[in-house]
């Protein structure tokens, strides 16, 4: 292997390490940790009549979060001490945000300070919006 492979192929082992393992778990016993999004929602999916919004997965490091939601919605709320980076991995729908409205789909990509009222709903006719909320304080 050469080394320009080798080194790829070693940030992307140290990248899924941080994005799946805790940072207290820096352990080389420890196995990296795989899952995808289908896996995820399998484990825990929106019933009729039950809520209209969930965090289905969430692993907290340092100083963020990440959390994977489905949701057909999710009313309008604030956050006092946050911003959320929120990527659309699946449906479309509405974002709501100061008084104001924009559709959003997959892979489009936001960012919401906090202290902006903010929501979603997804369409009519849609599958339930899944988002991708990296979470950090400012």
């Amino acid at each position: 292997m050469n080394r320009r492979r080798f080194m790829r192929s070693g940030m992307l082992a140290a990248i899924a390490t941080m994005i799946t393992a805790p940072a207290s778990a820096a352990s080389a016993e420890e196995a990296i940790k795989f899952t995808d999004l289908d896996s995820l929602l399998s484990q825990k999916p929106l019933v009729p009549g039950g809520p209209t919004a969930d965090i289905v997965a969430s692993q907290h490091v340092p100083a963020s979060e990440l959390q994977v939601v489905v949701a057909r919605k999710i009313d309008l709320h604030i956050h006092e001490d946050t911003t959320h980076r929120i990527y659309v991995a699946r449906g479309r729908g509405v974002f709501r945000f100061a008084d104001q409205s924009r559709p959003v789909k997959v892979g489009d990509i936001l960012t919401v300070p906090k202290r902006i009222v903010h929501g979603f709903e997804a369409a009519r006719g849609s599958e339930p919006l899944v988002l991708l909320v990296v979470e950090t304080p400012d």
